[in-house]
């Protein structure tokens, strides 16, 4: 039997109009950003090497840890991109941006005639387990389920990426083959689920190991930000922060004020004498904060006790990448571009070079069952982006039976044409009637309407094969009525198509990056 051809690829814009990201990507917007299309690829200095040694990084080959090596002695670049170590790699999109980072740096590695490594940098800080913890997956049946490791007793703040994957969540990720789609690929992507989510592994681990499970060799590198060595490394950093609480509170205020200036909300909200950095003694992160019993005195004393215990915000992060590494670019989703369009005087108040900017590449996949649904009912895949049902009202509008529905409007008119002669005659001759009038009129108009919505669920029930396909195919194009790439895990996707969806995803990414450093994006 021959594998199911692979999804249809739709680019969708990444920034949707009147939004922060949508205007620092137009070719006309505020230049709040350097992007990529618009700056000539450039080395940083020689004089800034790395801080890291390779131990810290993982690499998905040998062939990467001679380049990255090149690089951390100051023969090269990276391109960066993270995310959270999500459950399952989370959404599409945290895919997409690794391949984004892929094909940005091997574009700037040949124009610039040096290596250019592309890192993926694993935000394991992040305490945010709603959105760390779970991922969605399409099911069977095409219905969306989503998975959650349970919380830790005692874990509600403390970072998802170190915890220990124990009973409860292997009994989580047992579920999982009742839930995919079975085909020759399935048990591949089960067991590259197994091999990476062991129990007694963290998070982060586990995440790392099945992106490189899904992606295999294309030449990358990562770097998990609750390794030891980076946190002592990134210490001289934050106690340049600490060492100038009101400079760096008027520098994130600066950004800020930049951005507005130009019609924007600052989308980072600034916590009243809160420098950008959290701080863990182990109940939990905390923001670090002047005031009370903590000076800023203290706070530069608890550094050199404890440097291991800070970690960054989501404003003090990407300075600390370009603190650390020879960051040449940087890949970026709508909400991070948003976000470090205030960042440019953080940066220039610690002296540090502000990467350019790529956008990661943003797909709908539409499968054949979806597209051969969109051809029968007459529908755009962004027909469905405001959730199903309105499509459902619309198609069952359309398949009532029009002799009933000239019936029932021709009765509505000439009841309503009656019952106002009925209640003026009523209101003048007997006008004690007035009342029973009223309820005759609305008895009147219950019916018509209940005998409408007997014909809707006829009419429904007639087309309730044709509205279930509506339906899943929402389901598959904007769950919850957001974008499939926010939503959906990549799994059920990889187990109907295998490593030939990866493959396409990959060389259509290659195409849009292209397009964007040519400076023919428009949006991203």
């Amino acid at each position: 039997m021959n594998p199911p051809e692979t999804p249809e690829i739709l680019a969708r814009p990444l920034g949707v109009p009147g939004s922060i990201a949508h205007a620092v990507l137009e070719a006309d917007g505020p230049g709040l950003l350097p992007l990529a299309s618009r700056l000539s690829p450039t080395l940083p200095p020689p004089s800034h090497r790395s801080r890291l040694g390779s131990e810290a990084f993982g690499v998905s080959g040998p062939e990467v840890r001679a380049r990255l090596e090149s690089v951390l002695g100051g023969q090269g670049a990276f391109v960066t991109t993270g995310h959270q170590p999500v459950l399952l790699l989370g959404p599409l999109y945290v895919l997409y941006k690794a391949l984004t980072a892929i094909s940005l740096a091997a574009r700037l590695e040949r124009t610039l005639g040096a290596p250019v490594v592309p890192l993926f940098w694993i935000a394991s800080d992040d305490h945010d387990w709603a959105e760390v913890g779970s991922t969605t997956i399409l099911d069977r049946s095409d219905a969306p389920r989503t998975l959650a490791l349970p919380v830790p007793p005692g874990g509600e703040r403390r970072s998802v990426g170190s915890h220990t994957l124990d009973g409860p969540g292997m009994k989580v990720l047992d579920a999982l083959p009742e839930i995919l789609p079975e085909s020759e690929f399935t048990a591949h992507y089960l067991e590259l689920v197994r091999d990476a989510y062991a129990e007694g592994r963290s998070v982060s681990t586990a995440f790392a190991r099945f992106l490189g499970g899904v992606l295999g060799d294309r030449g990358y590198a990562w770097i998990d930000s609750a390794r030891p060595e980076l946190r002592r490394a990134a210490a001289p950093l934050y106690r340049r922060l600490l060492s100038d609480w009101d400079g760096t509170l008027e520098a994130e205020t600066a950004g800020a004020r930049a951005l507005e200036a130009t019609g924007f909300e600052a989308p980072i909200p600034r916590v009243e004498d809160a420098l950008p950095l959290f701080f863990d003694e182990g109940g939990g992160r905390h923001r670090v904060r002047r005031g009370g019993a903590m000076s800023p005195e203290g706070w530069l004393e608890r550094l050199e006790a404890a440097p291991e215990g800070f970690s960054p915000n989501v404003a003090s992060r990407p300075a600390l990448e370009s603190y650390l590494l020879p960051v040449a670019a940087t890949v970026l989703g709508p909400g991070e571009i948003a976000y470090w369009s205030q960042l440019g005087p953080l940066f220039g108040a610690l002296d540090l070079p502000l990467p350019s900017v790529q956008p990661r590449a943003a797909w709908t996949l539409v499968e054949a069952r979806t597209r051969r649904i969109l051809e029968r009912t007459g529908l755009s895949p962004q027909d469905l982006a405001m959730g199903t049902e309105p499509v459902v009202e619309r198609l069952t509008r359309e398949a009532r039976p029009e002799a009933v529905q000239r019936a029932l409007e021709g009765f509505r008119k000439d009841a309503e044409a009656g019952m106002a002669a009925l209640g003026e005659a009523v209101a003048e001759d007997v006008p004690g009637l007035r009342g029973a009038a009223g309820k005759m009129r609305k008895g009147i108009v219950d019916a018509v309407s209940e005998l409408s919505r007997q014909v809707d669920r006829a009419t429904r029930e007639r087309l309730d094969v044709r509205l279930g396909q509506v339906r899943r195919a929402g389901a598959n194009l904007f769950p919850r009525r957001r974008p499939q790439e926010r939503v959906l895990n990549p799994l059920s996707f990889l187990c109907r198509y295998g490593p030939r969806l990866v493959e396409r995803l990959a060389r259509e990414t290659d195409r849009q990056v292209a397009s964007f450093l040519a400076g023919r994006a428009g949006d991203g």
